[in-house]
This record gives structure tokens, C-alpha cells and sequence, in this order.
């Protein structure tokens, strides 16, 4: 099974090519406001470029999440779950690529942040309006990929109409929906979402977020409809840095 792996927080360009080299499809950087992982641009400018110039030297086919939304939009696919599946395996042939995080920002901010960062997804932690947003990805040429983030149980009702949008019968909407994340209110904090009420759920597939670390990543894998897993704080030191072995011990883990 491919698995997808996010590490998000990244601060520096020694977390960053340790995540990368040690198999991270997705890298996260915080570009919410007065955050403790929150980035200077400058910093996530020379994050961009060195991923931007990893996937070329690796040779990958879709150098862009345009690209992949392009293939995706060809094919045919019985359900969301399997668009899913076939979104991911793109991401992790041809990865890595950059996420950019964001929480109830101005749509046009965002965008205007992710087109001079150059970000190749964009992650919504917030209360924003994700249709609102797919609809503005889809007039802007759908240059970035959308992770919208959800909450169990409060948001299935969310799911199920949003899901049911981006695969309406057998074709992908060619919005930029990409995956739909599983984690806390705030996010970056830690906290253990509540594994067994996804493990209960009958639709969907999921990046699963929120208290992982090296010890549980491997068993986060086994929870139904969880194709990827996302840490931040759980491969960091005491001073909240992240540690360059804990990046590695978590890919490692959770690649197997």
C-alpha cells in the first residue's frame, strides 16, 4: 500500500530535506499569523524552490498539481474513495510538494500568497467557505491543490455534500479538491482526535492529523479510510524545533 505522509511546521531547509529525503510526499508550512511554526516569507520562498527543484531532478511526470488535476479529470472513477486513492498515488509518485496552511485568511490573501510562495496545495484550517474557495481555484486556471480540514463528528454532514461534489457520477470536478484532513479545532497542538469515530466511518478517505509521533504512526494506518497521516509537534525536541531523527523515525515508521 502507498502511504501518504505530510510533515507540516517545517521551519528550516535542514527539516525540510531531512522530510524529503526520508520519503515525505507533503511538506507543511504555517502561514497563519502569530502562530509558533508560523514562517517569514523569505524562508518559504527557498523552501518552494528546493522542492520545486526536487521533483525535477527526480524526474517526475506531473511536475504540478495542474498537472495532476488534468490527468485525474480523464479518468473515470466509481466514487470519491477511489478518486481519493488515485489522488494520492499521484502525489507520492511525484512529490514532493509544498502545502501551504492557512485558518479563515481572506480568500483573495491566500491566493495572492500561494501564487508569490509559488505553494502547490492549499490547506484550510478554518471556518472558511470551501466551496467559495474550490470555485475561485476553478476560475484561477486550478493552479493549486485544496485540503480542507474537517472535523469528526460535528463536520460528516459536511463531508458527505462536499465529497459528493468533487466526484458527481463518474468525473472528477476538476476543482483542485485534493484531500480532506482529520484533525483539532486549532491543529498543531497535539491532541489525539478520537480514532475510533473514524474508524466508524462509512464514506470517505482521509489525511489523518493530530497528536502523532513516532511510536503511533504505524498504528494510525491501521484505522479504516486513513490512506495518509500528517505530524507536526510529534517530531519536534522540548524547544519545539523539529528534530531531524524524530522527521526520519516517523517516515520510517510509517512507511511499512
Amino acid at each position: 500500500m502507498t502511504r501518504l505522509i505530510k510533515v507540516c511546521g517545517i521551519k528550516t531547509e535542514a527539516a525540510c530535506a531531512k522530510a524529503i529525503d526520508s520519503g515525505a510526499s507533503l511538506v507543511g508550512i504555517i502561514l497563519v499569523p502569530g502562530r509558533k511554526r508560523t514562517i517569514h516569507e523569505d524562508v518559504a520562498l527557498k523552501l518552494s524552490n528546493m522542492i520545486r527543484e526536487r521533483r525535477k531532478a527526480k524526474g517526475s511526470k506531473l511536475l504540478s498539481v495542474q498537472d495532476i488535476v488534468n490527468h485525474l479529470k480523464q479518468k473515470r472513477f466509481q466514487s470519491f474513495e477511489e478518486f481519493s486513492l488515485a489522488f494520492r498515488e499521484a502525489v507520492v509518485e511525484n512529490g514532493p510538494f509544498l502545502v501551504g496552511v492557512f485558518r479563515n485568511e481572506e480568500m483573495t490573501n491566500v491566493f495572492d500568497k500561494a501564487r508569490k510562495l509559488n505553494l502547490d496545495f492549499i490547506q484550510l484550517h478554518g471556518n472558511e467557505d470551501k466551496q467559495a474557495i474550490l470555485d475561485f481555484n476553478i476560475a484561477s486556471g486550478v493552479q493549486y491543490g485544496i485540503i480542507p480540514r474537517y472535523q469528526i463528528p460535528k463536520d460528516q454532514d459536511a463531508m458527505k455534500r462536499d465529497f459528493s461534489r468533487v466526484v458527481n457520477g463518474s468525473n472528477y470536478d476538476g476543482s483542485g479538491f485534493a484531500f480532506a484532513l482529520l484533525d483539532s479545532e486549532a491543529g498543531g497542538e497535539g491532541k489525539l482526535i478520537n480514532w475510533q469515530e473514524v474508524d466508524n466511518l462509512t464514506f470517505g478517505q482521509f489525511i489523518l492529523a493530530g497528536g502523532l509521533n513516532p511510536q503511533n504512526v504505524k498504528s494510525a494506518f491501521d484505522v479504516s479510510r486513513v490512506i495518509g497521516v500528517d505530524v507536526s509537534g510529534g517530531v519536534e525536541n522540548e524547544e519545539g524545533d523539529k528534530d531531524l531523527k524524530k522527521i526520519e523515525e516517523f517516515i520510517r515508521n510509517g512507511s511499512v
